[in-house]
């Protein structure tokens, strides 16, 4: 039995998954502006909060879990304590999404923004460096894929 929400929740994951996959395979390989990583990386986080939300709107319904406030920190914790350990969703993915989360806070407020090759570096008023490279994108991107793999066996689990 798959949930609506949990699966419209998944549609929009794989959504923002293959609009990531397509600016890094076609665009980005264009046009080689380092400052369209941070897109990409915007489009990977946002894939892995849909598949997050899939699978606390599908442990939900399922009630092993209790109805949950909307922010976005409250749920973040919600779903790490509660629901990562139980679908043995890998450490690395949810390393990987406080790494995208803290670059794009750090990009909002970023004073400064500079381009080093081909990667874009972003710092703040306290010379707090981050580096956006292909590199790093491609390892957001297949962390994202995993997490889709993963998001995909727990709501579909019961059909």
């Amino acid at each position: 039995m798959v949930l609506i929400k949990s699966l419209s929740s998944y549609k929009n994951a794989s959504l923002q998954y293959d609009g990531a996959l397509h600016l890094l395979t076609v665009t980005y390989p264009l046009i080689k502006d380092p400052k369209l990583l941070v897109g990409i990386a915007s489009n990977i986080y946002t894939s892995m909060q849909y598949a997050m939300d899939a699978i606390m709107i599908h442990d939900l319904e399922l009630k092993l879990i209790s109805p949950y406030p909307s922010n976005p920190e409250s749920k973040f914790n919600l779903f790490r304590l509660k629901c990562v350990n139980r679908n043995k969703i890998p450490s690395s993915i949810i390393v990987k999404m406080l790494d995208l989360r803290e670059i794009l806070d750090l990009h909002k407020k970023s004073s400064t923004e500079f381009q080093r090759g081909e990667s874009l570096v972003i710092s703040n008023g306290d010379y707090n460096l981050k580096i956006l490279g292909i590199v790093e994108i491609k390892e957001y991107l297949q962390r994202n894929k995993e997490f889709l793999e993963i998001t995909n066996k727990i709501i579909n689990k019961y059909n």
